[in-house]
């Protein structure tokens, strides 16, 4: 069967509305069940033009949408679950963010212009793609290797590509270069982008900011502290292929200089000291030779065919080293420095058996060990009472240990009828070490009771999951699912232990300005989940195509999070504001989220060119139903509309898209309404030969919208308590730009 639909992204919670294409996911009733969108390189060369942010690249996907946080380190979210509740992947590696802000997320350690294919599985997961995840898998894979034909000689490619991005003067370029024979290849990528703060269909102003500390005034209509600057990725891959057999070993760094963040109250800085006294306060933790925030990774892969099937094995190790500090919208030079170190060994072996012309077996074991410290070195200065003397241990010698097996039975009953059954058990284990505050008595009691509570943890987890796809005719079909899938809590979830307002708010991973504290006693949240899809088209599906999903998940043990009070945090003064930012605790509740996905094309015909109209409708609704609150983060109804013209060598598009006001807010943490717009995009491309150039005039009327998953606003004036900046005010989207992005294969 053809699987036809538009794929549009929900893409209202970002800075940067992307490019909206037709993609067309191809299986038949033979086909194993895939993912619910594959994007391939043909499908991402439009949206890698116009974006530095990895997580952009599937906003077209029905049913995601992204958290905003910094300019290449957007969070992805399917069907309302986001972050760690998703298994995200990059070329096969669970990349860990080592960041009690999540700063650092996985697809962060990927430029936009390797990427070659993404696998999106928005509704069901099968248990061989998901584990310790409840909300859906996201695969992420660059350009697989390329060897020479057989007698063919050397085979040498080449890719050079640059962009411009006028609001917020953004550029950035990126290299590829290859030589291969018949059994190796090798191949080196590059790239780099930087911004400065991007601004708002203006002008607007924060009511009453704070431009204290000596913090940078911030023009009206600039929103603070979204610049990035340094963001550079290199990579070499090497492969080798023999009969049946191919090993391929990458080893890749990414390093930043900074990256701001205006929904958090740190950035992520650079550690360049100044040169003309490194010993000022505010240079204290930087000394030559530190290095900046670093991601280091080496994969090593093999992958075999058999008379019986497919082996797969795979092996990984990631390093990150992380600074935070703030900016200068908010202070002038450093004021609270931040540093975390974690390393990630992971493994997988698997195994696809064909038991006959009808059954397939897959089978498999994973294991990871994960391993972070973090910590906020102490600072003189202004404050010597407050962060002095000795190191804050926000999480030391914290530890969290992941083995799973699974086993996946997948059948063709007849033409028409496919099934898979699928079985998963992860074990986890998680801990941390004794900890202590700066060195003076606000810390102490809170560092006491940590210290003496056992804090080991094993978390034992089942999934299965049930698909079932049936053709009833070759232009409609049907598919139905059922799983319960389980996540074990993370460290940042569990273990920071400080209800100091000013420790508290430093540990916020959802953007909302409010301060956390852990809670070593987290259950593994548990979901069940129910979904349908119905798929009608044309004979030809290029021609015409409608796809509908409608899901609901009910998850027990559900991380919220309640208002901190006695005897947890020692004064009740969070229990009941309503307009200010408050101390927050993770706590096990129930939840129900449920929604519908509605994608649609039709090719209108070829005068002047070849015509498509794209659409799009998307909805979810999340509630906690311990409280009767809302759920935080929950995309309001959106949808979208494009005209595709297709003339030669030329591709335009116009788009609208339209988000309704968000009504639905978590109480809890006093989430922010905002009101519905709707947004004009114009853009085209043109190929010639081995040269394609890409033109986009994004937010075409400069309309000034606020994002209703963007967070709080907090990018510039003092971010260092929770009730000294103004509450209120969701983070303003991007306003008109004019983008041009150029790349020429050779």
């Amino acid at each position: 069967m053809v699987l036809g639909f538009s794929a549009f992204g929900t893409g209202t919670a970002m800075a940067e509305p992307t490019p909206l294409s037709t993609i067309v996911v191809t299986a038949s009733p033979d086909d194993a069940m895939r993912a619910d969108a594959t994007l391939t390189n043909a499908d991402l060369v439009a949206p890698r033009a116009f974006s530095s942010d990895t997580a952009r690249l599937f906003e077209n996907v029905p049913g995601v949408s992204t958290y905003s946080a910094g300019g290449i380190s957007s969070l992805p979210v399917l069907r309302g679950l986001a972050d760690e509740r998703l298994r995200v992947q990059v070329d096969g590696m669970d990349l860990a963010a080592a960041c009690p802000n999540h700063m650092n997320p996985a697809l962060s350690y990927i430029d936009p212009s390797r990427v070659e294919r993404i696998d999106v599985f928005a509704g069901i997961t099968p248990v061989s793609v998901g584990g310790d995840s409840i909300g859906g898998a996201i695969q992420v894979k660059s350009a697989p290797p390329k060897f020479a034909a057989p007698d063919g000689g050397l085979r040498m490619e080449g890719q050079l590509g640059g962009f411009y991005r006028s609001n917020g003067d953004a550029r950035g370029y990126n290299l590829r270069a290859s030589l291969a024979g018949e059994r190796l290849a090798l191949a080196y990528t590059e790239s780099g982008a930087r911004s400065d703060n991007y601004e708002a269909a203006g002008p607007f102003k924060l009511p009453g900011v704070w431009q204290n500390f000596g913090a940078r005034p911030v023009p009206a209509d600039e929103v603070a502290s979204s610049a990035y600057r340094g963001a550079r990725n290199r990579a070499l891959d090497l492969a080798a292929q023999q009969g049946d057999w191919l090993v391929e070993l990458g080893v890749s760094e990414q390093a930043l200089d900074y990256e701001g963040f205006p929904n958090q109250r740190m950035d992520m800085v650079s550690s360049v000291p100044d040169p003309a006294d490194p010993t000022v306060p505010g240079n204290y933790l930087l000394t030559k030779g530190d290095p900046a925030n670093v991601n280091r990774l080496i994969n090593l892969r093999a992958t075999g065919g058999f008379d019986w099937g497919q082996l797969e094995a795979q092996i990984f190790r990631q390093r990150v080293d992380h600074r935070m500090d703030m900016l200068e919208d908010r202070f002038f030079g450093m004021m609270m420095p931040m540093s975390s170190h974690a390393t990630k060994l992971g493994g997988t072996i698997k195994a696809e058996v064909l038991l006959s012309d009808a059954d397939t077996l897959r089978i498999g074991s994973e294991y990871q060990r994960y391993r972070l410290d973090d910590w906020w070195p102490p600072i003189g200065g202004p404050f010597p009472g407050a962060m002095c003397c000795d190191d804050f241990w926000n999480i030391r010698d914290g530890e969290r240990d992941r083995i799973g097996v699974f086993a996946e039975w997948e059948t063709r009953w007849s033409p028409a009828w496919l099934t898979q059954i699928g079985l998963r058990h992860d074990q986890v284990r998680s801990d941390a070490g004794e900890v202590q505050g700066y060195s003076n008595g606000s810390y102490l009691n809170d560092a006491n009771r940590f210290n003496a509570a056992d804090r080991d943890r094993t978390d034992r987890n089942w999934d299965w999951t049930l698909l079932a796809r049936y053709m009833q005719t070759e232009r409609l079909g049907y598919e139905f699912g059922l799983a319960r899938k389980s996540r074990a809590p993370s460290l940042y979830e569990r273990y920071p232990w400080s209800t100091f307002a000013m420790a508290a708010a430093m540990n916020n991973f959802v953007g909302d300005g409010n301060g956390y504290v852990g809670n070593p006693d987290l259950k593994p949240e548990v979901a069940h989940t129910a979904s349908a899809s119905v798929d009608w088209k044309a004979a030809n599906p290029v021609e015409w195509g409608v796809k509908a999903t409608l899901y609901a998940t009910w998850v027990e043990d559900y991380i919220d999070a309640r208002r901190c009070g006695p005897p947890v945090c020692n004064t009740p003064i969070y229990l009941t504001p309503t307009d200010k930012y408050v101390l927050l605790q993770y706590v096990n509740q129930s939840a129900r989220l449920y929604g519908f996905d509605l994608s649609a094309h039709r090719r209108l015909g070829r005068l002047g060119g070849e015509w498509t109209v794209n659409a799009l409708l998307n909805y979810v609704r999340g509630e906690n139903l311990d409280t009767g609150d809302d759920l935080y983060h929950m995309m309001p109804l959106n949808a979208k509309l494009a005209l595709v013209n297709r003339l030669g060598r030329w591709t335009t598009t116009a788009e609208v898209q339209g988000v309704a006001a968000k009504d639905h807010i978590s109480q809890v943490r006093n989430e922010v309404r905002t009101p519905g717009y709707a947004l004009f995009n114009l853009r085209s491309s043109v190929e010639w030969k081995q040269l394609r150039v890409d033109f986009e005039v994004e937010n075409l009327f400069d309309t000034f919208y606020l994002q209703p998953l963007g967070g709080a606003y907090i990018g510039q004036g003092n971010a260092m308590s929770l009730n000294a900046i103004p509450w209120g005010m969701s983070l303003p989207g991007r306003g008109r730009s004019l983008n041009v992005a150029v790349n020429l294969t050779f």
